[in-house]
């Protein structure tokens, strides 16, 4: 682990929404989850990315000062345990579920530390766009259900952000058996906006799609321009897009949250309803946590 500050643990896949490859550049190394696939879809995924369970006894010499899980996996717990004890700052992705153990790390909302998404929310507080209205967000995240559960958490607080607004109720629907599980959510903010997102089945090559609606434009992905842009009353105005995302800034404090015990308790009502709403084919509405 010698010259290395940052480790960051998740799937191939979530290697290829990086351009760093595997080699530590910037002090940060990438490992696969424990006993996950050595390769996967995307730019970046190849056969030479170690896994966790190697690294324990390099780690007991050289080690990094943060750890981040970007993927939960069953064992995932105890393994932020263990890199707690060893006086590592842990960070993860997504909450812990219920029965975990009470040490909880900080959570990063990983939008907050996105170039790209700043771009777009910069671009939907422009004049042109008017206030928020509706959002549409589609993703397909590789893995089970707590893969899943997670993909739904970021997209929630990414909606928040997005709909400029607290999120006041929650309507979950969920088909299907993981890795084919897909889960729909329709939300409402307490100004009344709304927004659905879908977490489709892996393999669907679907990575945060957006439509997003305002009183005076709409921001949207455009598949043919490689880019978002606006559709405001006059014209269209593609958004300046920064470079993607590099490993290195995934350690934005500014991204760092705690949840509180009510909105812990709100996401994993949300796991075990996703369970719930896919096996019986029902619908669940939850009201988020009053501030």
């Amino acid at each position: 682990m010698k010259d290395v500050d940052g480790l960051v643990i998740g799937s191939p896949r979530d290697l290829g929404f990086f351009r760093e490859g595997f080699d530590a550049q910037d002090g940060v190394a990438f490992v696969r989850t424990p006993g996950g696939p050595r390769s996967g879809s995307g730019a970046g995924s190849g056969e030479n990315v170690p896994a966790l369970e190697d690294l324990w006894d390099a780690m007991d010499g050289d080690r990094p000062r943060l750890a981040l899980f970007l993927s939960p996996y069953p064992g995932m717990s105890a393994d932020a345990a263990r890199l707690m004890d060893m006086g590592i700052d842990v960070r993860t992705a997504g909450p812990l579920p219920a029965g975990a153990q009470d040490r909880r790390p900080p959570i990063m909302e990983m939008h907050r530390s996105d170039p790209g998404f700043k771009a777009l929310l910069a671009a939907s507080r422009h004049g042109d766009f008017g206030d928020p209205v509706y959002l549409r967000m589609v993703s397909s995240p590789e893995g089970g259900k707590r893969r899943k559960w997670w993909c739904v958490f970021q997209l929630c607080r990414k909606a928040a952000a997005l709909l400029d607004a607290p999120l006041r109720r929650v309507y979950v629907a969920a088909a299907g058996q993981a890795p084919r599980m897909h889960v729909s959510i329709t939300l409402k903010t307490k100004r009344n906006s709304t927004g659905h997102l879908l977490v489709a089945p892996a393999g669907s090559g679907m990575q945060d799609d957006l439509f997003f609606l305002g009183t005076g434009g709409t921001l949207t992905d455009d598949p043919l321009l490689n880019r978002p842009g606006v559709y405001g009353r006059s014209d269209y105005r593609m958004v300046s897009m920064p470079a993607r995302r590099r490993l290195a800034d995934l350690w934005d404090e500014d991204a760092t949250v705690s949840l509180t015990a009510d909105e812990l308790g709100f996401y994993n009502d949300l796991l075990r309803v996703m369970g719930e709403s896919s096996g019986t084919g029902g619908g669940v509405c939850l009201e988020y946590p009053a501030a």
